[in-house]
């Protein structure tokens, strides 16, 4: 029950939010922007017997990797949500590790992975209340079932991403955050929404729905 209405509850602010920016992203569209900023921190995991998913020295890259390409991309700065990094204070319930996402992202939030979760989640005041400047938290997990990535889009404040994969693909950090922010997937090949390969390309239109979302913000 408490997972569902911390999902409505996101909803409603993403929506507040949205409506409030409406202005502004007609403004981006025309091609008028400054810089913006995004709140972000990445929380390793530690299995059942305390030992953690990923040293910093894996995810750190991942870290860099998305504030290059958001900056880029969309004139957005990645700043830390207090810590870039951070180990979880103790071991994740098994919920937690091994989670799904097309076949039960949503079942997962409302259950002990969610709450495990939310426990976590990197809080502001206003994040909290209104939505906005409310940072995103990106933990990283043993195991996915269908993906190697996934988010819940505005109705979390979350995202999962798996250890093996930091590597490998830098840049699904990024992937994952543009979901949090509002984005969906795409079928070209180049761009930072198609869900598999190296792109990291966003459209213009893209990046004006990625600067509306609550999570980003002005200075």
């Amino acid at each position: 029950m408490i997972g569902l209405l911390w999902e409505i509850f996101n909803l409603l602010k993403e929506v507040l939010n949205r409506t409030a920016k409406a202005p502004e992203l007609l403004l981006t569209l025309a091609g008028l922007r400054t810089t913006k900023k995004l709140l972000l921190r990445v929380v390793v995991l530690r299995d059942e017997r305390g030992l953690p998913l990923a040293s910093n020295e894996e995810v750190l890259p991942a870290y860099e990797e998305a504030r290059r390409i958001l900056s880029r991309m969309a004139g957005v700065t990645v700043e830390p949500a207090g810590w870039r990094v951070v180990t979880a204070p103790h071991a994740a319930p098994k919920a937690a590790l091994d989670v799904r996402c097309t076949d039960g992202a949503w079942q997962d939030d409302l259950g002990e992975a969610g709450s495990f979760f939310r426990s976590l989640m990197a809080k502001t005041t206003a994040g909290t209340l209104i939505g906005y400047g409310a940072p995103v938290t990106v933990f990283i997990v043993r195991s996915m079932s269908t993906h190697n990535g996934c988010s819940l889009g505005p109705a979390a404040d979350y995202v999962t991403v798996e250890a093996k994969t930091l590597k490998s693909t830098r840049r699904l950090l990024a992937h994952e955050v543009a979901h949090a922010c509002g984005l969906w997937h795409t079928k070209n090949t180049t761009n930072l929404m198609f869900p598999r390969g190296p792109g990291e390309e966003l459209a213009h239109w893209q990046a004006a729905v990625l600067r509306t979302s609550r999570h980003v913000t002005h200075f």
